[in-house]
């Protein structure tokens, strides 16, 4: 059809700005090897590095399907995150009136890296501790294998919401750092520290939703959330529940209190599960369930709840 464009759909599926663009997963895929000839396994590498068991799992499958939609979402004009951020942070950074002053962009972007990450901790946990919005958060949480597709494992209205609501706080926050610094920044710089930001969790991001445990170790995993820290916050074993709720940074995991450090490597299945780790059933199996049963339990979710009787 001449009204789509070829170039900006593939950017919509495999563009800088997705995890999966062939470049990053190159990159994971030469990390990975490094980690398999260290670690010697049994098998041959493409065996190690993408097992059947996983990637024909309808899990998986189930992924793939989130993932194309989220991705034809994106490429029909839904909003853009990093975009939001950019127009609101310029917006409110250019309402100063005092002389601006040159800040160096590298201390720039790690004050908006350390700011950016903070408020990414509260978002996601806010996502797990609240009734209302768990129900589209648990879509994510209900994959029974890891790969790294299953970051995409979104409902679409939870794309969304998430999109808008973390693009424009992002963009307050960016905005009103670069107001109180006095510091002049164009919208492409803006965009190039949000994109900055983005790079910086590329080495391990392909690892964060895998089989491949990565570990930084117990001193690094109080600073750094690791790829094994993240799979342990899929697992429903109960020491797990509720833990490494951090995108990049462990230390907002450390001071409020939800910081999981593994001693080494540990045994673990995924998915959703009661307080007692008894696996709950399984209600996103497919594409229609995963579309439809979030709705129906965030409506569920949003009715009053009865009184107990006195």
């Amino acid at each position: 059809m001449d009204w789509i464009d070829p170039a900006r759909l593939y950017a919509s599926f495999f563009g800088s700005d997705v995890i999966v663009a062939p470049e990053y997963l190159l990159v994971a895929a030469v990390i990975a090897y490094a980690l398999y000839r260290w670690r010697r396994p049994e098998g041959g590498f493409w065996a190690w590095l993408m097992p059947r068991a996983i990637y024909l799992h309808p899990s998986h499958m189930l992924d793939l399907k989130l993932f194309a939609l989220g991705r034809l979402i994106t490429f029909f004009g839904l909003f853009n995150k990093i975009a939001v951020t950019t127009v609101i942070a310029a917006a409110i950074a250019g309402t100063q009136d005092a002389p601006s002053r040159e800040i160096n962009p590298w201390l720039m972007a790690a004050a908006i890296f350390v700011l950016s990450d903070f408020i990414l901790y509260w978002v996601h946990r806010v996502h797990h501790e609240t009734r209302i919005l768990w129900p589209l958060h648990a879509l994510h949480h209900s994959a029974e294998v890891l790969t790294p597709v299953t970051a995409y494992r979104q409902h679409p209205l939870a794309s969304v919401l998430v999109t808008v609501v973390q693009g424009a706080v992002f963009g307050v926050a960016q905005g009103m750092l670069l107001l109180a610094l006095g510091a002049e920044f164009t919208g492409a710089q803006i965009a190039g520290v949000n994109s900055f930001f983005f790079i910086l969790a590329m080495l391990t991001a392909n690892f964060r939703h895998s089989h491949i445990w990565v570990s930084f170790g117990p001193v690094w995993e109080r600073i750094l959330i690791s790829p094994a820290q993240h799979q342990i916050h899929h697992s429903r074993e109960p020491r797990h529940h509720n833990k490494n709720y951090g995108e990049n940074l462990a230390i907002w995991d450390w001071m409020f209190g939800t910081l999981y450090v593994p001693q080494g490597e540990e045994d673990f299945a995924l998915g959703i599960a009661d307080a007692d780790g008894r696996a709950l059933e399984q209600r996103h199996g497919s594409l229609a369930a995963a579309l439809i049963v979030p709705i129906t339990d965030t409506i569920e979710a949003l009715r009053p709840r009865a009184r107990p009787k006195r």
